[in-house]
Formats: structure tokens, sequence, C-alpha cells
């Protein structure tokens, strides 16, 4: 059995199916670089929220110191005071907002500039607190927060009026100085915010080329899986479905299978191939065995039946019989009996038409259908039979001689197959009465 040089389904399977395993364990790991690139940048975004937020913290809480030192200064009101150095020594925001960005972000130059807006704050501290203390003398407020223990006011401020004390307290927390200080804290602050907001464009810009190689490794690797998928499919119809079906066409069909498709396919359409040719040889030996004479090959008895049925009509009905053919046998034996018989069955062949059918219908009697043909062509029949005569009585192929007796009858229309052959055999009957070796028509 053979088959010829085809790709093995199994083969593409298992190579398409360790592709796309590969290929799909590379698209996992893509997916979780790009999950966790994603998680990185939604940490960017907090941690640039809770930076930005500690900048704000530190200026708001400035601001709001000055303000309360202002309202103090100005009204001369005690909660003003309190408030303050509540915030000061307990909430601390602005010591909280530096140590928070310290925690969030390791640019130093942030960190730094921040730091600067503090350290200007707690400058700013001592000169709100000498306010305090000024304004606190003139308003006559005694038990100051214990922070304000160590300032002392200067010999010239002390001398002043509660008046001038409080214009002088006023002057200080809005002077161009105390201005510049609160704008240098306002800049520094700007300053690490901008900072901030330029760190965070750089690390998004980066993540986002890291996502952006990512997605299109993602998308490559996604394709490759459907062309995969797609050369699967594809070869799965090409190679097995269209082959299949034409499979089932041909078997239908009682046809031979091409050689088609998959290797697998192949090998069952060589093996197919040979059960269909042993079996349609053995149909045929069958067919030939129940329709021909086995020891002529001519059509045999039954054969000649049916056919003189489907042509008694426009045909002429040829009986023949071998003369005295029982001789043949007592003289040269059985062998040499039917050497002249096959001898017979060859001659009749050379000398009628292919289209004329050619039976054996009996030990040593042979008939011949020829159809299309009327009595005007009875001198054709007698030259025929006269051929098969002469060559029959050749002895050159080393048989005895053989004569024949020949009956001929031409079916007309209304003619029965019986009638044809009763008519045909009464013709030969006449030859035989007048000594055989001739013909005869009816």
């Amino acid at each position: 059995m053979s088959a010829s040089v085809a790709p093995r389904m199994r083969t593409i399977n298992i190579c398409s199916m360790f592709i796309v395993i590969v290929v799909s364990v590379a698209m996992l790991m893509v997916m979780q670089n790009a999950l966790v690139a994603q998680r990185q940048e939604r940490e960017l975004s907090t941690v640039y929220q809770r930076c930005q937020s500690a900048v704000e913290h530190l200026q708001d809480t400035s601001d709001y110191l000055t303000a309360e030192v202002r309202l103090f200064v100005s009204t001369g009101y005690r909660r003003h005071l309190d408030r303050y150095f509540e915030e000061v020594t307990h909430n601390d925001r602005r010591g909280n907002a530096l140590q928070d960005l310290r925690a969030y972000s390791n640019d130093t130059n942030v960190v730094s500039a921040l730091s600067n807006a503090y350290k200007t704050s707690d400058a700013l501290s001592e000169i709100e607190c000498y306010a305090f203390v000024l304004a606190a003398d003139a308003y006559g407020i005694r038990d100051l927060p214990t922070e304000l223990d160590e300032v002392v006011l200067k010999k010239a401020d002390a001398t002043l009026s509660p008046k001038e004390k409080i214009e002088h307290a006023n002057d200080l927390v809005n002077n161009d100085e105390y201005i510049s200080y609160k704008q240098e804290i306002r800049d520094e602050a700007q300053r690490s915010s901008n900072l901030l907001i330029e760190k965070l464009s750089r690390d998004l810009e980066e993540s986002h080329a890291r996502l952006s190689i990512l997605y299109t490794s993602l998308g490559i690797r996604a394709s490759l899986v459907i062309f995969v998928v797609f050369v699967v499919i594809l070869s799965t119809y090409l190679l097995l479905l269209r082959p299949i079906a034409k499979f089932e066409k041909n078997i239908r069909a009682d046809k031979r299978l091409e050689l088609r498709g998959a290797q697998e396919l192949r090998y069952l359409a060589v093996a197919y191939n040979e059960m269909y040719e042993i079996n349609r040889n053995r149909t045929e030996s069958l067919n030939f065995e129940a329709h021909n004479d086995a020891l002529t090959g001519l059509l045999n008895r039954g054969s000649f039946d049916a056919l003189l049925t489907q042509h008694k009509t426009d045909s002429a009905l040829i009986l023949i019989d071998v003369d005295n053919f029982k001789q043949f046998n007592d003289m040269y034996g059985h062998e040499m009996g039917d050497a002249i018989l096959v001898e017979v069955a060859a001659t009749l062949h050379s000398v009628f038409r292919s289209s004329d059918y050619i039976c054996r219908i009996g030990g040593d009697e042979f008939a011949v259908i020829m159809t299309d043909v009327d009595a005007t062509m009875a001198k054709v029949i007698e030259r025929k039979i006269g051929n098969a005569a002469t060559f029959l009585r050749d002895t050159s192929n080393g048989l005895p001689p053989a004569t024949l007796s020949v009956g001929v009858a031409f079916g007309v229309h209304g003619i029965s197959d019986s009638e044809l052959f009763k008519q045909a055999d009464g013709a030969l009957y006449k030859v035989k009465q007048r000594g055989r070796d001739g013909i005869s028509f009816a």
C-alpha cells in the first residue's frame, strides 16, 4: 500500500496545539505585566495625589496660622491665640505634610522645595510669636502658652502704649518682610507642586510607553493565535472535510477514490481502491460467468434468449451447427473438440460486425443476432458464412477441417422471438437434410 506525500493532520494539530500553548503562555505573561504596569500607573497617581495633598496642607496651614495671628492682633480674642498654638503644638499639619512628602516621594528636588517652604514658615513663626506677645501685652492678656515664654519684647517696644503695640503688631504681620516670607512659602510650595507634576508626567509617559509595547505585543500574539486557529480550520476543511465529501460522492457513484487530503485519508483511499479493484474484478468475473460461455467467451444461452427478445425485429437470426462434431471428439478427443469450438468462435468474431451478438447456445450450436438488417442483406450474410467456412477448412493451424450448417431467418414487425427462432431452426434443418455444409434462408 502506498500513498503520495501529504501532511498528516495529527502532525498539523500537534504543531498547532504547541504553538497555541506557547503563544497563550506568552500572552498570559504579557497580560500579567500589563496588569502590573496598570497597577503601577494607578499607584503613581495615588502617590502624586498624596504628595500634592502634602504640599497643599503646608500652604493651607501657613495661611491658617497667618489668619489666626492677624485676627488675634486685630481683635485680642484669646481663641485665635489658642487655635494658633493648638495647630502648632498638637496638629502640626506642616510637619506632617513634610513627613508625608518624604515618605511618598523619592525626588530630592520636590522634598527640598517643600523643606525650604517649611523652614521659611518656621522663620515666619518667630515674627508671629513676637506679634502675639506684643499684642497680648497691649490687651493685658496673661497666662500665655509656654511656647511664648522665651519671647522677650525689645525695650523700645515694651515702652510703647497699648495702641502703639497693637499697631506695631499689625505692622509685623502685614509689612513687606512678612509678605515676602509668605510669598516665598507660596513659591517653594508651587515649585514643589510643579516638580511633582513634571515627575508624574515623566513617570506616566514611561508607563504609557511600557503599556503600549505590552499591548502591541499582546495584539501580535493574539493575531498569531487567531492565525493558527484559522490555519487549523482551513487545514481541517481542505485536508479532511472536503476530501471526505468527495470520497462520499465517489463511493455513492461506485468510483475509485482520488488520492487527496491528509496522509491518513490517502492511506484510506489506497486501501479502499485496492478493495474496490478486487471487488470489481470479482464482480466482472461473476457477471462474465453469468452471461458468457466459459470455453469460448461468447455470450451464453441465457444472454441469447434475452437478446433475442430485444432484437426480434429488423434483425437476422443465424443458427450455426458444427457438422459431425461428435466424430471430432471420438477421433481426436475432447481437447481437440474444445479447440475446434474455440476456433469456430474466433472465426465468427472475425467475420461479423462488433454490433452483432455472437452466442454459444449449446454444445456445438452457435447463434448470431445481426441488428439493423433485413432480407435484402441475404447475400452479405451468405458471403460472411462463406468466409467463415473458408477459414475453418484451413488446417495450417494444426486443427482438422470443420464445416458449418447455417439457418437464417429475418425478424419482421410483429414476429415473436419463438417464431423467429423456429424459422431459423427450420432453415437449419433443411441444410442438414441436404447433407450439411451449407446455408439456408427461411
